[in-house]
């Protein structure tokens, strides 16, 4: 672990995000959604050899666990605009790793319903279009306050940002761009909340809060996984409080995802009792996919100086080889 002297929340002061910007993050995943069922349910041309039942079965999984992302993070924003307005520096921090997980599922989204790239899929799998196809329609970008119009030349945008607006200029591939160093330098900030103890602490004791007891039935298989999440933040509190953020942002976003998550996942098991007995049930299947999908990995380990190092060392290795190939 790289250990110097503390680090708090005041070293990056985080962005505001109210009820508002919760609101908004639904809604663009909303709309995200709608396309990719659109897409998914289109007639497509099978791979030669695959069996019609085969692929329509994998499309129909595809967007199934997206619509339970979606419903996970409804499940959220109604709990999360319910509650007052004024919060402290962990429920902002806590809030803020929701938003980062429900916006990175929007440009998950997003890239699945983009045009298939040559050699990704069989021809015919998606319909081309726009970039794809070098015609004038504008390409989106998914990006931390909405889709972003991309085109070629030297056309701009501007990616906002929850802690300022990135201009973008020269096309596709620098939106994308700036739309990642904007959601990194989204988890710099929260990872630097979270090196303080303070603040580690109240996250996951909100967390616990949300969670709950055990619930009955089975339900209770989501929540086990969510419990041994959480615990897990525990494991792993002494590589990130104190540490210094310059080294534990670079893999801070798995420690980031894990507090959304689960965040996501206590709300999403909290709503299910609310409804009749159908709903519920289905409700509960749906905490069952969220929780097995996204808080079944190890709990989040923090980047030391050694690890950006290599990083550095890999970078420059890699990109030189590439060079040298030609590619």
């Amino acid at each position: 672990m790289n250990r110097t002297e503390p680090h708090g929340a005041a070293a990056s002061p985080l962005p505001e995000a109210d009820a508002g910007a919760v609101r908004a993050a639904v809604v663009r995943l909303e709309a995200a959604a709608l396309r990719l069922r659109s897409v998914l349910g289109a007639p497509v041309t099978a791979a030669d050899g695959v069996p019609e039942r085969a692929w329509r079965a994998a499309l129909d999984e595809e967007l199934c666990d997206r619509l339970i992302d979606l419903a996970a993070a409804r499940a959220w924003a109604a709990r999360e605009t319910a509650g007052p307005a004024d919060r402290d520096p962990a429920a902002t921090v806590l809030r803020g790793c929701a938003l980062w997980a429900v916006e990175a599922d929007t440009t998950r989204v997003l890239a699945l319903t983009a045009p298939a790239t040559a050699g990704l899929l069989p021809a015919g799998a998606v319909p081309a279009s726009g970039g794809a196809t070098g015609g004038a329609v504008p390409a989106t970008v998914g990006a931390a306050d909405g889709a972003v119009p991309v085109t070629g030349g030297a056309a701009s945008a501007t990616v906002g940002a929850a802690d300022g607006a990135v201009p973008v200029t020269g096309g596709a591939a620098s939106a994308e761009q700036a739309v990642a160093v904007v959601a990194q330098r989204h988890v710099a900030a929260l990872v630097t909340a979270l090196a303080s103890a303070e603040v580690y602490d109240a996250v996951c004791a909100g967390l616990r809060a949300a969670l709950g007891p055990c619930p009955r039935g089975r339900a209770a298989a989501a929540w086990e996984i969510a419990d041994a999440a959480l615990s897990g933040l525990g494991a792993t509190r002494e590589e990130w409080v104190g540490a210094d953020p310059a080294c534990t942002a670079a893999g801070g976003w798995v420690l980031v995802d894990r507090i959304g998550r689960l965040a996501l996942a206590a709300a999403l098991l909290a709503a299910g009792p609310a409804h009749r007995a159908e709903e519920a049930e289905t409700r509960v299947n749906a905490a069952r996919r969220h929780t097995w999908n996204h808080l079944r990995q190890p709990p989040p380990e923090a980047a030391t100086a050694v690890h950006v190092r290599r990083t550095a060392e890999l970078v420059d290795w890699i990109t030189g080889s590439a060079g040298r190939s030609g590619a």
